[in-house]
């Protein structure tokens, strides 16, 4: 046993040795959580604590699974051999999507079930809702059958509500009923339904909870409400239960985490054991530091603190560059310096808060000739919101671009039926004309009600308004707004995708952006031009992209990698955290602040924090602040890097750099400016981000060290400027 417990440190020593009881080992980044698990599994059937078949172990992924089950064998029938890989084959190794079919398959009968019955996946469901929507005559371009998929499964993991009257709660009624006519069971089905099992048939759930004497659960701070449920019952009769977990990283509160479920764990299960695993074995001593000065600033946490016995490493770069352009230009600088030094594209990766910030990047590795691969997500000009607003652009110069008209006809909806278009379709053939010639009268419309007509009549008038003003010289980037304007297609993409919608806006807003840099910019600044420079962007980026190239992902996807250099960018006010000015929820700040420090703690050997003072947005050039979280590092951890110090405080300045003109107003109002430490009496101390009106009456947003953000009204806030 001796040779078993000698590679582990003494923390996870004690883990693995209190067996019985509920445990919380609370896992700091990088610190061998898995190592923990798998050790202690093994040690019970070892030390003839436990049979294999008494022993579940729950997580995620299947590739956590296969890596757990893996490391478990090895130990047990190869290092130790104390047991057979036959009978570890009873021990249940599972991820809670696999364990459930188990159970359902041998139970669900009780339910109303066959056995035999199937289980959907994505496409399974797509196909159905499609057909369900068909049967509808809702118009699949205004619900798309994918993003309703990801509608229901919410619905079913509690983290939506259904809305009775809507359009969409029919159409669920009827996708219930046919999956239960079809015997056939979705994702999210699988969950809830062992869980009623369970509670409508105590004998089934004895079985497995005899079969989970020894339960584990990996990633306790990703479970959702009804995963809690789940577990709890499991658990319930013998009571062994330990969950491994990491609080600062808890950040899919999205889909429907709940980081109560281990912040509560002591308060659910009563004389709970807790370790906690700190040594860190993935990062140099200084970018642990600046991590951990970070996450410190967080309530909803455990109070740990990581150490490493690596070495120091240089000290986080933390760049402030003039505009978002030369932030690009100064990482992929930065990739290639690396390069010289012996690392691989591969070692390194950039992180970033949203998907449309990947462009920028792009396009500068494209320019520089570095390989890269998106991670987690299609390229940027593969989104479908950016292919709608291409396809508007492309009629604009080409009204006879029947792939792009049929593409936008109805999106956002008008009422044109899939009918519709077909009869357009026919009589363009039939007439040996396009389907735009059609639709603009230059052929009898045949077999259209007239109320139709009229919405045909509506689509065409903004097209042709459209036309009108790329011939009056307008440019693309406003013909764009004008398009996004009058169709409504922002309230399209909120009403159609929730909280999708704002990666979407996002990604709209970054495309103007590209376009503004292209009239700023291009000899020939025509939307033709424009569309065949994105054109070739996209044709020569049709690859998934280079496995031994610089990676790029959201800070989201980035959970449980690690490399040995790591960017994040954008780390500004808007970005990092990602909220809108007024919003002081403090769970949604801590959590945005928990999604750096899961970035940061990636980095292994060199950590690079990037931000800058201007950015475009929707087209135009607008100021940004620094993150409030870079203040909240230690300085000791830091190595500050300005590409050019910039002071706006008594007169207007205008400074033009990298393409940009960038003028900042003063904003003093009351002898306050944006970026004024001020004190408040009951928040304490913050920063001044925004500030709307003038004099007393004047709103100023401060974001406050403890308390987040808030709004206040200057005249009654009683605020002591600091910087007086």
């Amino acid at each position: 046993m001796d040779n078993l417990l000698k590679d582990l440190n003494e923390r996870q020593k004690h883990a693995v040795q209190e067996t019985h009881g509920p445990m919380l080992i609370v896992a700091g980044a990088g610190s061998g959580k898995t190592r923990v698990i798998t050790y202690k599994v093994a040690y019970l059937v070892a030390k003839g604590l436990a049979r294999p078949d008494e022993i579940t172990a729950v997580t995620f992924t299947n590739k956590a699974t296969d890596e757990m089950k893996g490391r478990i064998e090895h130990i047990l029938s190869e290092r130790l051999k104390v047991c057979s890989l036959s009978s570890l084959k009873q021990l249940t190794v599972s991820t809670f999507h696999s364990l459930c079919a188990r159970i359902l398959r041998d139970h669900i009968g009780r339910l109303g079930y066959s056995r035999d019955f199937v289980i959907y996946d994505s496409e399974d469901q797509k196909a159905l809702i499609s057909r369900l929507l068909d049967a509808h005559d809702m118009d699949k371009k205004e619900f798309n059958p994918r993003d309703i998929v990801s509608y229901f499964s919410s619905i079913k993991n509690g983290i939506s509500a259904l809305k009775p009257d809507s359009r969409l709660a029919k159409v669920y009624n009827d996708y219930e009923q046919e999956l239960k006519k079809a015997n056939a069971l979705d994702f999210g089905d699988l969950l809830k339904l062992t869980v009623k099992l369970f509670s409508e048939h105590k004998d089934v759930l004895e079985i497995y909870q005899d079969r989970a004497k020894f339960l584990f659960v990996d990633e306790y701070q990703d479970t959702n409400r009804i995963q809690y449920k789940l577990v709890k019952s499991l658990s319930a009769k013998h009571g062994n239960i330990c969950v491994v977990g990491d609080e600062d990283q808890s950040i899919y509160k999205w889909r429907g985490a709940d980081i109560k479920n281990i912040l509560d764990f002591e308060h659910d299960y009563k004389n709970t054991k807790v370790v906690k695993l700190e040594q860190n074995y993935r990062s140099t001593a200084n970018i642990i530091g600046a991590s951990s000065s970070l996450i410190s600033r967080n309530f909803q946490r455990k109070d740990k603190t990581l150490f490493t016995e690596q070495s120091a490493g240089p000290k986080v770069k933390v760049a402030s560059m003039v505009n978002d352009i030369t932030e690009a230009e100064y990482i992929t600088g930065q990739i290639n310096n690396k390069v010289g030094q012996g690392y691989n594209y591969s070692d390194m990766a950039v992180f970033y808060r949203i998907n449309a910030q990947s462009r920028l990047m792009e396009e500068h590795l494209r320019r520089a000739g570095i390989p890269y691969k998106i991670v987690g997500n299609i390229k940027f000009y593969d989104r479908k919101e950016i292919k709608d607003i291409i396809a508007y652009l492309r009629l604009v110069v080409n009204p006879g671009d029947t792939v792009a008209l049929n593409r936008v006809i109805n999106v956002p909806a008008r009422g044109i039926g899939k009918s519709t278009i077909e009869k357009i379709e026919n009589i363009a053939q039939d007439n040996k004309t396009s389907f735009y010639s059609v639709l603009s009268g230059k052929v009898e419309l045949k077999g259209i009600s007239s109320s139709v007509k009229k919405k045909l009549d509506s689509f065409v008038t903004l097209i042709e308004k459209m036309r009108k003003m790329n011939e009056d010289g307008y440019s693309g980037s406003i013909i764009l707004k004008s398009i996004l304007d009058e169709t409504g297609y922002f309230d399209f993409l909120k009403e159609k995708d929730g909280h999708e919608a704002d990666d979407r806006i996002d990604n709209i807003s970054e495309f103007l952006g590209a376009m503004a840099d292209f009239e700023e910019t291009a000899e020939n600044k025509s939307i033709t031009a424009f569309l065949e420079g994105i054109a070739l962007v996209g044709d020569t980026d049709k690859e998934d992209g280079d496995e031994n190239g610089v990676k790029l992902m959201t800070l989201h996807s980035a959970k449980g990698l690690e490399f040995p250099v790591v960017f994040v960018q954008g780390v500004e006010y808007g970005l990092l955290p990602y909220i809108s000015y007024g919003n002081d929820d403090v769970n949604d700040i801590e959590e945005e602040r928990r999604l750096l420090y899961v970035g940061m703690t990636r980095a292994m050997k060199e950590l690079y924090l990037s931000w800058a003072r201007s950015r475009r947005i929707f087209g135009g050039i607008k100021a940004r602040y620094s993150s409030a979280f870079l203040e909240e590092i230690d300085e000791k951890y830091l190595d500050n890097y300005n590409d050019e110090e910039i002071y706006y405080r008594e007169q207007p300045k205008t400074k033009t750099h990298s393409k940009y003109t960038y003028v900042k107003e003063p904003d003093d109002v009351l002898g306050y400016s944006v970026g004024n430490k001020v004190q408040h009496a009951t928040y304490g101390e913050g920063i001044i981000r925004n500030i709307e009106g003038k004099g007393d009456k004047a709103k100023v947003t401060v974001q406050f060290r403890r308390y987040g953000v808030k709004k206040l009204i200057l005249g009654y806030a009683n605020l002591a400027n600091c910087d007086l």
